[in-house]
């Protein structure tokens, strides 16, 4: 939807080699187990007149009247009353805002939508800084992870706009999945890369964009956006087909939203070069191989790129009967020093921990070294978070 428009910000790596696991960590949610009026501090409604966005009818407000929470989900209702001097109905309903924000990862939503013509709902990520690229929408960029329009009530859309595609310019990026039954419960989803950003229903992709490389014009998904729940009622789009005025009320119904970060894990055996080290089996939970016979002055290299400058937590899963040591992570080649963190005696060569340290990574595609300054440890895989 083409409008006017914290808990955590999330960007991963992106490693060049395929042989990694990606999992997703929960970092915020609302599963809506209280009753009420939504959270306040995961919420914050707009109270709108009509006609502030998109020619919709609907006043949004801040009334649990509009959006209430009960049973378990977060209901947002359109309401209606008949206004005998303008011989129609006013309409109300609400437009929730998360107080959270991010960059990247995965944010989801399982929703029944209400249906029936001039219904308008929409679950949406839009910029905290709307001028962050200077000037209004569209140049922040919008992600619209699902809207639908009760004429047309088996259509979901997935939209991006930008300053160079949009819907005002008629190019914005989209594409649409025919759900059998939106009136029962799905999960509505989007990955989202530094790179490219994908669009799900029930965990089917069906639409992926590309960054093409342009600029920001294009891409300008690369800074912290926020959730928008909402219903509208009429509109540009929403009442292209009419508004039955006998329909109302009518709810969307939310059973969760949540979002997500990407965690980066390397396995210890998936190096690009080494010095020194051998491949063995683990015991540690997850299976896989780990390295060992790691003495002073072995090391190994990885391919990774970076997406964006910053302070990085770095994980090893190390273990060490006797000795413990010392790991340096260099870039690779040696010259610079990222930062080093001890390896404990564990108590045994298959006998884990997992010790970290902050780190300041450049961006971009590069190489980084894993160095024994003192040895006598085994290494099973690496993490590497934003912090």
């Amino acid at each position: 939807m083409n409008i006017r428009l914290v808990l955590f910000t999330a960007v991963f790596l992106l490693f060049s080699t395929s042989s990694h696991a990606q999992t997703w960590q929960l970092l915020w949610a609302d599963e809506f187990d209280y009753t009420g009026y939504p959270d306040s501090y995961r919420w914050r409604p707009d109270v709108w007149a009509p006609g502030t966005t998109n020619q919709e009818l609907q006043a949004y407000t801040a009334s649990p009247n509009n959006a209430n929470v009960s049973g378990g989900t977060l209901k947002i209702t359109a309401t209606a009353a008949y206004n005998s001097s303008k011989g129609k109905n006013d309409y109300w309903s609400a437009r929730l805002n998360s107080t959270a924000s991010w960059t990247y990862g995965r944010f989801e939503a399982r929703m029944k939508l209400p249906g029936g013509y001039g219904t308008w709902p929409a679950f949406w990520l839009y910029p905290d800084n709307e001028a962050y690229y200077g000037g209004s929408w569209p140049n922040a960029g919008e992600i619209d992870i699902m809207e639908e329009v009760g004429y047309d009530p088996n259509v979901i859309h997935a939209t991006l706009h930008s300053k160079c595609c949009n819907h005002a310019l008629g190019n914005a990026r989209t594409n649409t999945i025919t759900v059998a039954n939106p009136y029962d419960w799905h999960v509505y989803s989007v990955d989202w890369f530094p790179d490219h950003i994908q669009f799900f229903v029930d965990g089917q992709l069906y639409y992926e964009v590309w960054n093409d490389g342009s600029g920001w014009q294009s891409w300008p998904f690369n800074h912290n956006f926020h959730f928008i729940l909402n219903l509208a009622v009429g509109g540009t789009w929403g009442g292209t087909m009419g508004v039955d005025p006998n329909i109302w009320p009518k709810t969307l119904e939310i059973d969760y939203v949540r979002a997500y970060k990407l965690d980066s894990l390397v396995e210890a055996e998936k190096y690009s070069d080494m010095k020194g080290v051998t491949i063995e089996s683990t015991s540690d939970t997850g299976a896989g191989k780990n390295v060992g016979s790691i003495d002073s002055g072995d090391w190994m290299t990885y391919s990774l790129n970076v997406p964006a400058a910053g302070n990085y937590r770095i994980s090893y899963r190390v273990a060490s009967p006797n000795t413990g040591g010392v790991i340096k992570l260099e870039k690779a080649g040696g010259g610079v020093t990222y930062g080093t963190v001890a390896v404990p005696k564990t108590g045994g060569w298959q006998t884990w921990q997992t010790v970290s340290h902050t780190v300041s990574l450049p961006a971009g595609a590069q190489k980084i070294g894993v160095v024994a300054t003192t040895g006598g440890f085994n290494f099973n895989w690496i993490k590497i978070e934003r912090l």
